[in-house]
């Protein structure tokens, strides 16, 4: 074990740090600015208890919110401490819950062999739940109906408390989906993201012998990113803490970004009320940025009410300006992004590797996709196709679990005529309605006597060759290690005949599955289902952000909402417009203004060295194109620490191809007057007749937010819109 003492302490953090790292026991928030060393202080933090032997490995819970967050923080404990010092019980609180279900869930009903859905299985689920009900998917699209009971479940609702609660339409529907979803999940042993928190919180509330083992165990509780947690996340976390109160959250209200996915910033700004006798650090030293880039980010946040007051301070000089350029559409906006990045390259040394182009949408990566590949500048973008996702990928997973969990239907049905064995959609169709009717498993159904009467003798045969090939490579689960199993699911299946069929494609697929076969190779000192459940619980849980490869070189192509805990040298933020950031949705929502703000400080304070803020006159996004105004935003930065291209009054560059982006004149300054008024019914010649939901004057035009019949919610400029009154 390597030597940590006070004096190291002292030599590695600043006075905020330390106090936060010695902290004694008890609630303790640390409220971290962005780029401030978070990380850090939770990782010290924990090194030190240990050390100090205020408490062992395994009575610590460390909860992150990626499992490459994870990885960094078992990793740099073990280079403080020595191998084999970092909390086991270090992850996301999917995979923590899902491992403590694992354990304990039989006491409240749960197989410990259950399988984890991905969200297109989940989306596979819901669809046959919503067919039983014969509910029209175009009028109820499957997407929508799930983030509902998504929601309900963040909010500790089940099917009756959901329907109770239900106050339109659209909710009374899908309150009649729930139970039937849930019947789905269970028959097939199945338990969707959500489940695996709303079942741990039902755990420890059914089976309080079981809450208090966990709190005995834990008796301290970390959380990173705790402005990021939702409902249930803030229940699991007080009943985990409940008995030694030794919680520890760090966290920034500044940068709470998920509310769509349920993440509630009072959990944080109210942690002093949950705990009163609670110590406050506020961490305000950045190590990331230049001071220039942070006043941009401070004069963008500092507006938001009932934040917790920090303002970010570096002692790394004030670096170069933010530089703020007008380009004429989104075209022009990636062609002059990839023709900095290229001169920032061949010029200033930087890799592409240290660039990072972030947007609102991901249908805003089409024009840097394009531009980028006819200039071949190498990319990764994150929010793709992920590898767990590409077809030959998801049915051996498939696969896999089928030999966990035979009863998994969305395992079955995806993977039983693949490679094709002569059952068709109407077969599987048939035995399940067999199935479901005589109240088992599909699986079970195989094996009754009469099970396959319905069905033709060919498909029968096959039926039951398939069946005799998964009870095969069952066997050879217990007896063989994983990465072996995979090997012959791969040939027996047929897998591997498929994918190989003599093509460049084929080739390409083949190598995935290989990486896929090699991925279990970390598994091999784990028993046979023990294994297969971990690495199978694994995969379901990978974020976009943790298969991003930051050695493969290219620069990095990520929407703002999947940057955050990531960090560039060099930052372009494109589409700083009105309707993309802030997003149109952000208008009416309350709050929604102030959530945008927090996105767009994330954005900012991702660079390091150079950020670079971009917004189009004119943008073609999702099959229209709109005249747009500069992002409110924009006019919060102070002029003192901006530089922009040529035509400004602003201190100029020296000469960059920015200099040459969007030099057209502009129009003569004429007066602005007001034509159009709250509620006037207004025509469009493209987007039909609609209503003026609210006008505002700015210097130099009428800006209208338009709510149209047909489209719904745009932004407007009325001295450019071919816009008449009704």
């Amino acid at each position: 074990m390597s030597a940590l003492t006070a004096l190291d302490l002292v030599g590695v953090l600043n006075p905020p740090q330390l106090e936060a790292v010695t902290a004694p026991d008890g609630p303790l928030l640390v409220f971290a600015g962005a780029g401030s060393g978070k990380t850090r202080v939770l990782t010290y933090r924990i090194a030190h208890l240990i050390h100090e032997r205020r408490a062992f490995p395994d009575e610590i819970v460390a909860v992150t919110f990626t499992n490459k967050a994870a990885r960094e923080m078992r990793q740099r404990i073990e280079q403080l401490l020595g191998p084999g010092m970092a909390p086991g019980w270090t992850g996301t609180f999917h995979s923590i819950c899902g491992r403590v279900l694992r354990r304990d869930g039989q006491l409240i009903g749960i197989d410990r062999n259950y399988v984890v859905y991905d969200e297109v299985d989940r989306l596979a689920a819901m669809k046959r739940s919503m067919a039983r009900l014969g509910l029209d998917e175009k009028r109820f699209p499957p997407s929508s109906i799930t983030a509902r009971i998504s929601a309900a479940k963040n909010e500790l609702q089940g099917p009756k408390e959901f329907a109770a609660a239900a106050r339109d339409y659209f909710s009374e529907v899908a309150s009649r989906v729930y139970p039937i979803y849930d019947e789905e999940l269970r028959k097939a042993n199945a338990l969707d993201f959500d489940d695996m928190l709303l079942l741990t919180v039902r755990l420890f509330r059914e089976a309080p012998e079981a809450l208090f083992r966990w709190q005995s165990r834990w008796r301290h509780v970390m959380v990173d990113e705790y402005q990021d947690t939702n409902h249930v996340q803030y229940v699991l976390v007080k009943l985990l803490a409940e008995l030694h109160r030794n919680l520890c959250v760090v966290g920034d209200d500044d940068q709470s970004i998920y509310r769509f996915r349920g993440a509630d910033v009072r959990n944080i700004l109210s942690f002093e009320r949950d705990f009163p006798e609670a110590r406050v650090v506020k961490l305000e030293q950045n190590y990331r940025s230049t001071q220039h880039i942070l006043d941009a980010a401070y004069a963008v946040i500092r507006s938001v009410p009932d934040r917790a007051d920090k303002k970010l301070w570096t002692s790394a000089g004030a670096g170069e300006k933010v530089l703020l350029a007008q380009v004429y559409d989104e075209e022009e906006e990636a062609q002059a992004v990839a023709a900095e990045v290229q001169r920032l390259v061949r010029q200033e040394g930087f890799s592409l590797n240290d660039v990072a182009v972030l947007y609102r949408t991901n249908a805003q990566s089409r024009a840097f996709e394009e531009v980028l590949v006819r200039r071949g500048i190498p990319y990764k973008l994150v929010g793709g196709v992920r590898f767990y996702e590409r077809r030959e990928v998801k049915d051996a997973l498939a696969y896999l679990r089928l030999l966990l969990n035979p009863h998994d239907t969305v395992s079955f049905t995806r993977v039983v005529n693949v490679p094709r064995r002569k059952i068709g959609d109407k077969t599987v169709q048939t035995l399940e309605t067999q199935a479901r009717e005589a109240g088992i498993s599909t699986w079970d159904l195989l094996a009754t006597p009469d099970g396959l009467g319905a069905v033709t003798p060919a498909a029968a045969g096959s039926l039951l060759d398939f069946r005799a090939l998964i009870e095969e490579l069952r066997a050879e689960l217990e007896a063989r290690p994983l990465p072996e199993v995979i090997g012959t699911m791969l040939v027996k299946s047929g897998l591997q005949a498929m994918v190989q069929d003599g093509s460049e494609e084929g080739a390409e697929r083949w190598q995935n599955l290989l990486e896929f076969k090699g991925l279990a190779e970390e598994y091999t000192g784990m028993e046979g289902s023990e294994a297969l459940a971990s690495f199978l619980a694994d995969a379901a849980l990978v974020s976009d952000v943790d298969s991003l490869d930051e050695a493969r070189p290219g620069l990095t192509l990520i929407t703002l909402h999947m940057v955050k805990g990531l960090e560039f040298p060099v930052v372009f933020m494109a589409g700083m417009e009105e309707g993309l950031l802030p997003h149109l949705r952000a208008l009416e929502e309350p709050g929604g203004i102030d959530e945008e703000r927090r996105l767009c400080y994330v954005g900012m304070t991702r660079a390091k060295k150079r950020l670079y803020l971009f917004h189009a006159f004119r943008r073609h996004l999702f099959g229209t194109g709109n005249f747009n105004l500069p992002s409110r935003f924009l006019s919060d930065l102070p002029d003192e620490i901006l530089m922009r291209p040529a035509g400004s009054a602003a201190p100029q560059k020296p000469q960059t191809v920015l200099d040459q982006v969007s030099r057209r004149p502009p129009a003569p300054a004429v007066p602005v007057v007001q034509r159009y008024a709250t509620g006037q019914h207004v025509v469009h010649k493209t987007f039909g007749r609609g209503t003026v939901v609210k006008s505002t004057l700015t210097r130099s035009d009428e800006e209208l937010i338009v709510r149209f019949d047909n489209l719904g919610i745009k932004i407007i400029s009325a001295s450019m819109a071919p816009l008449e009154p009704a």
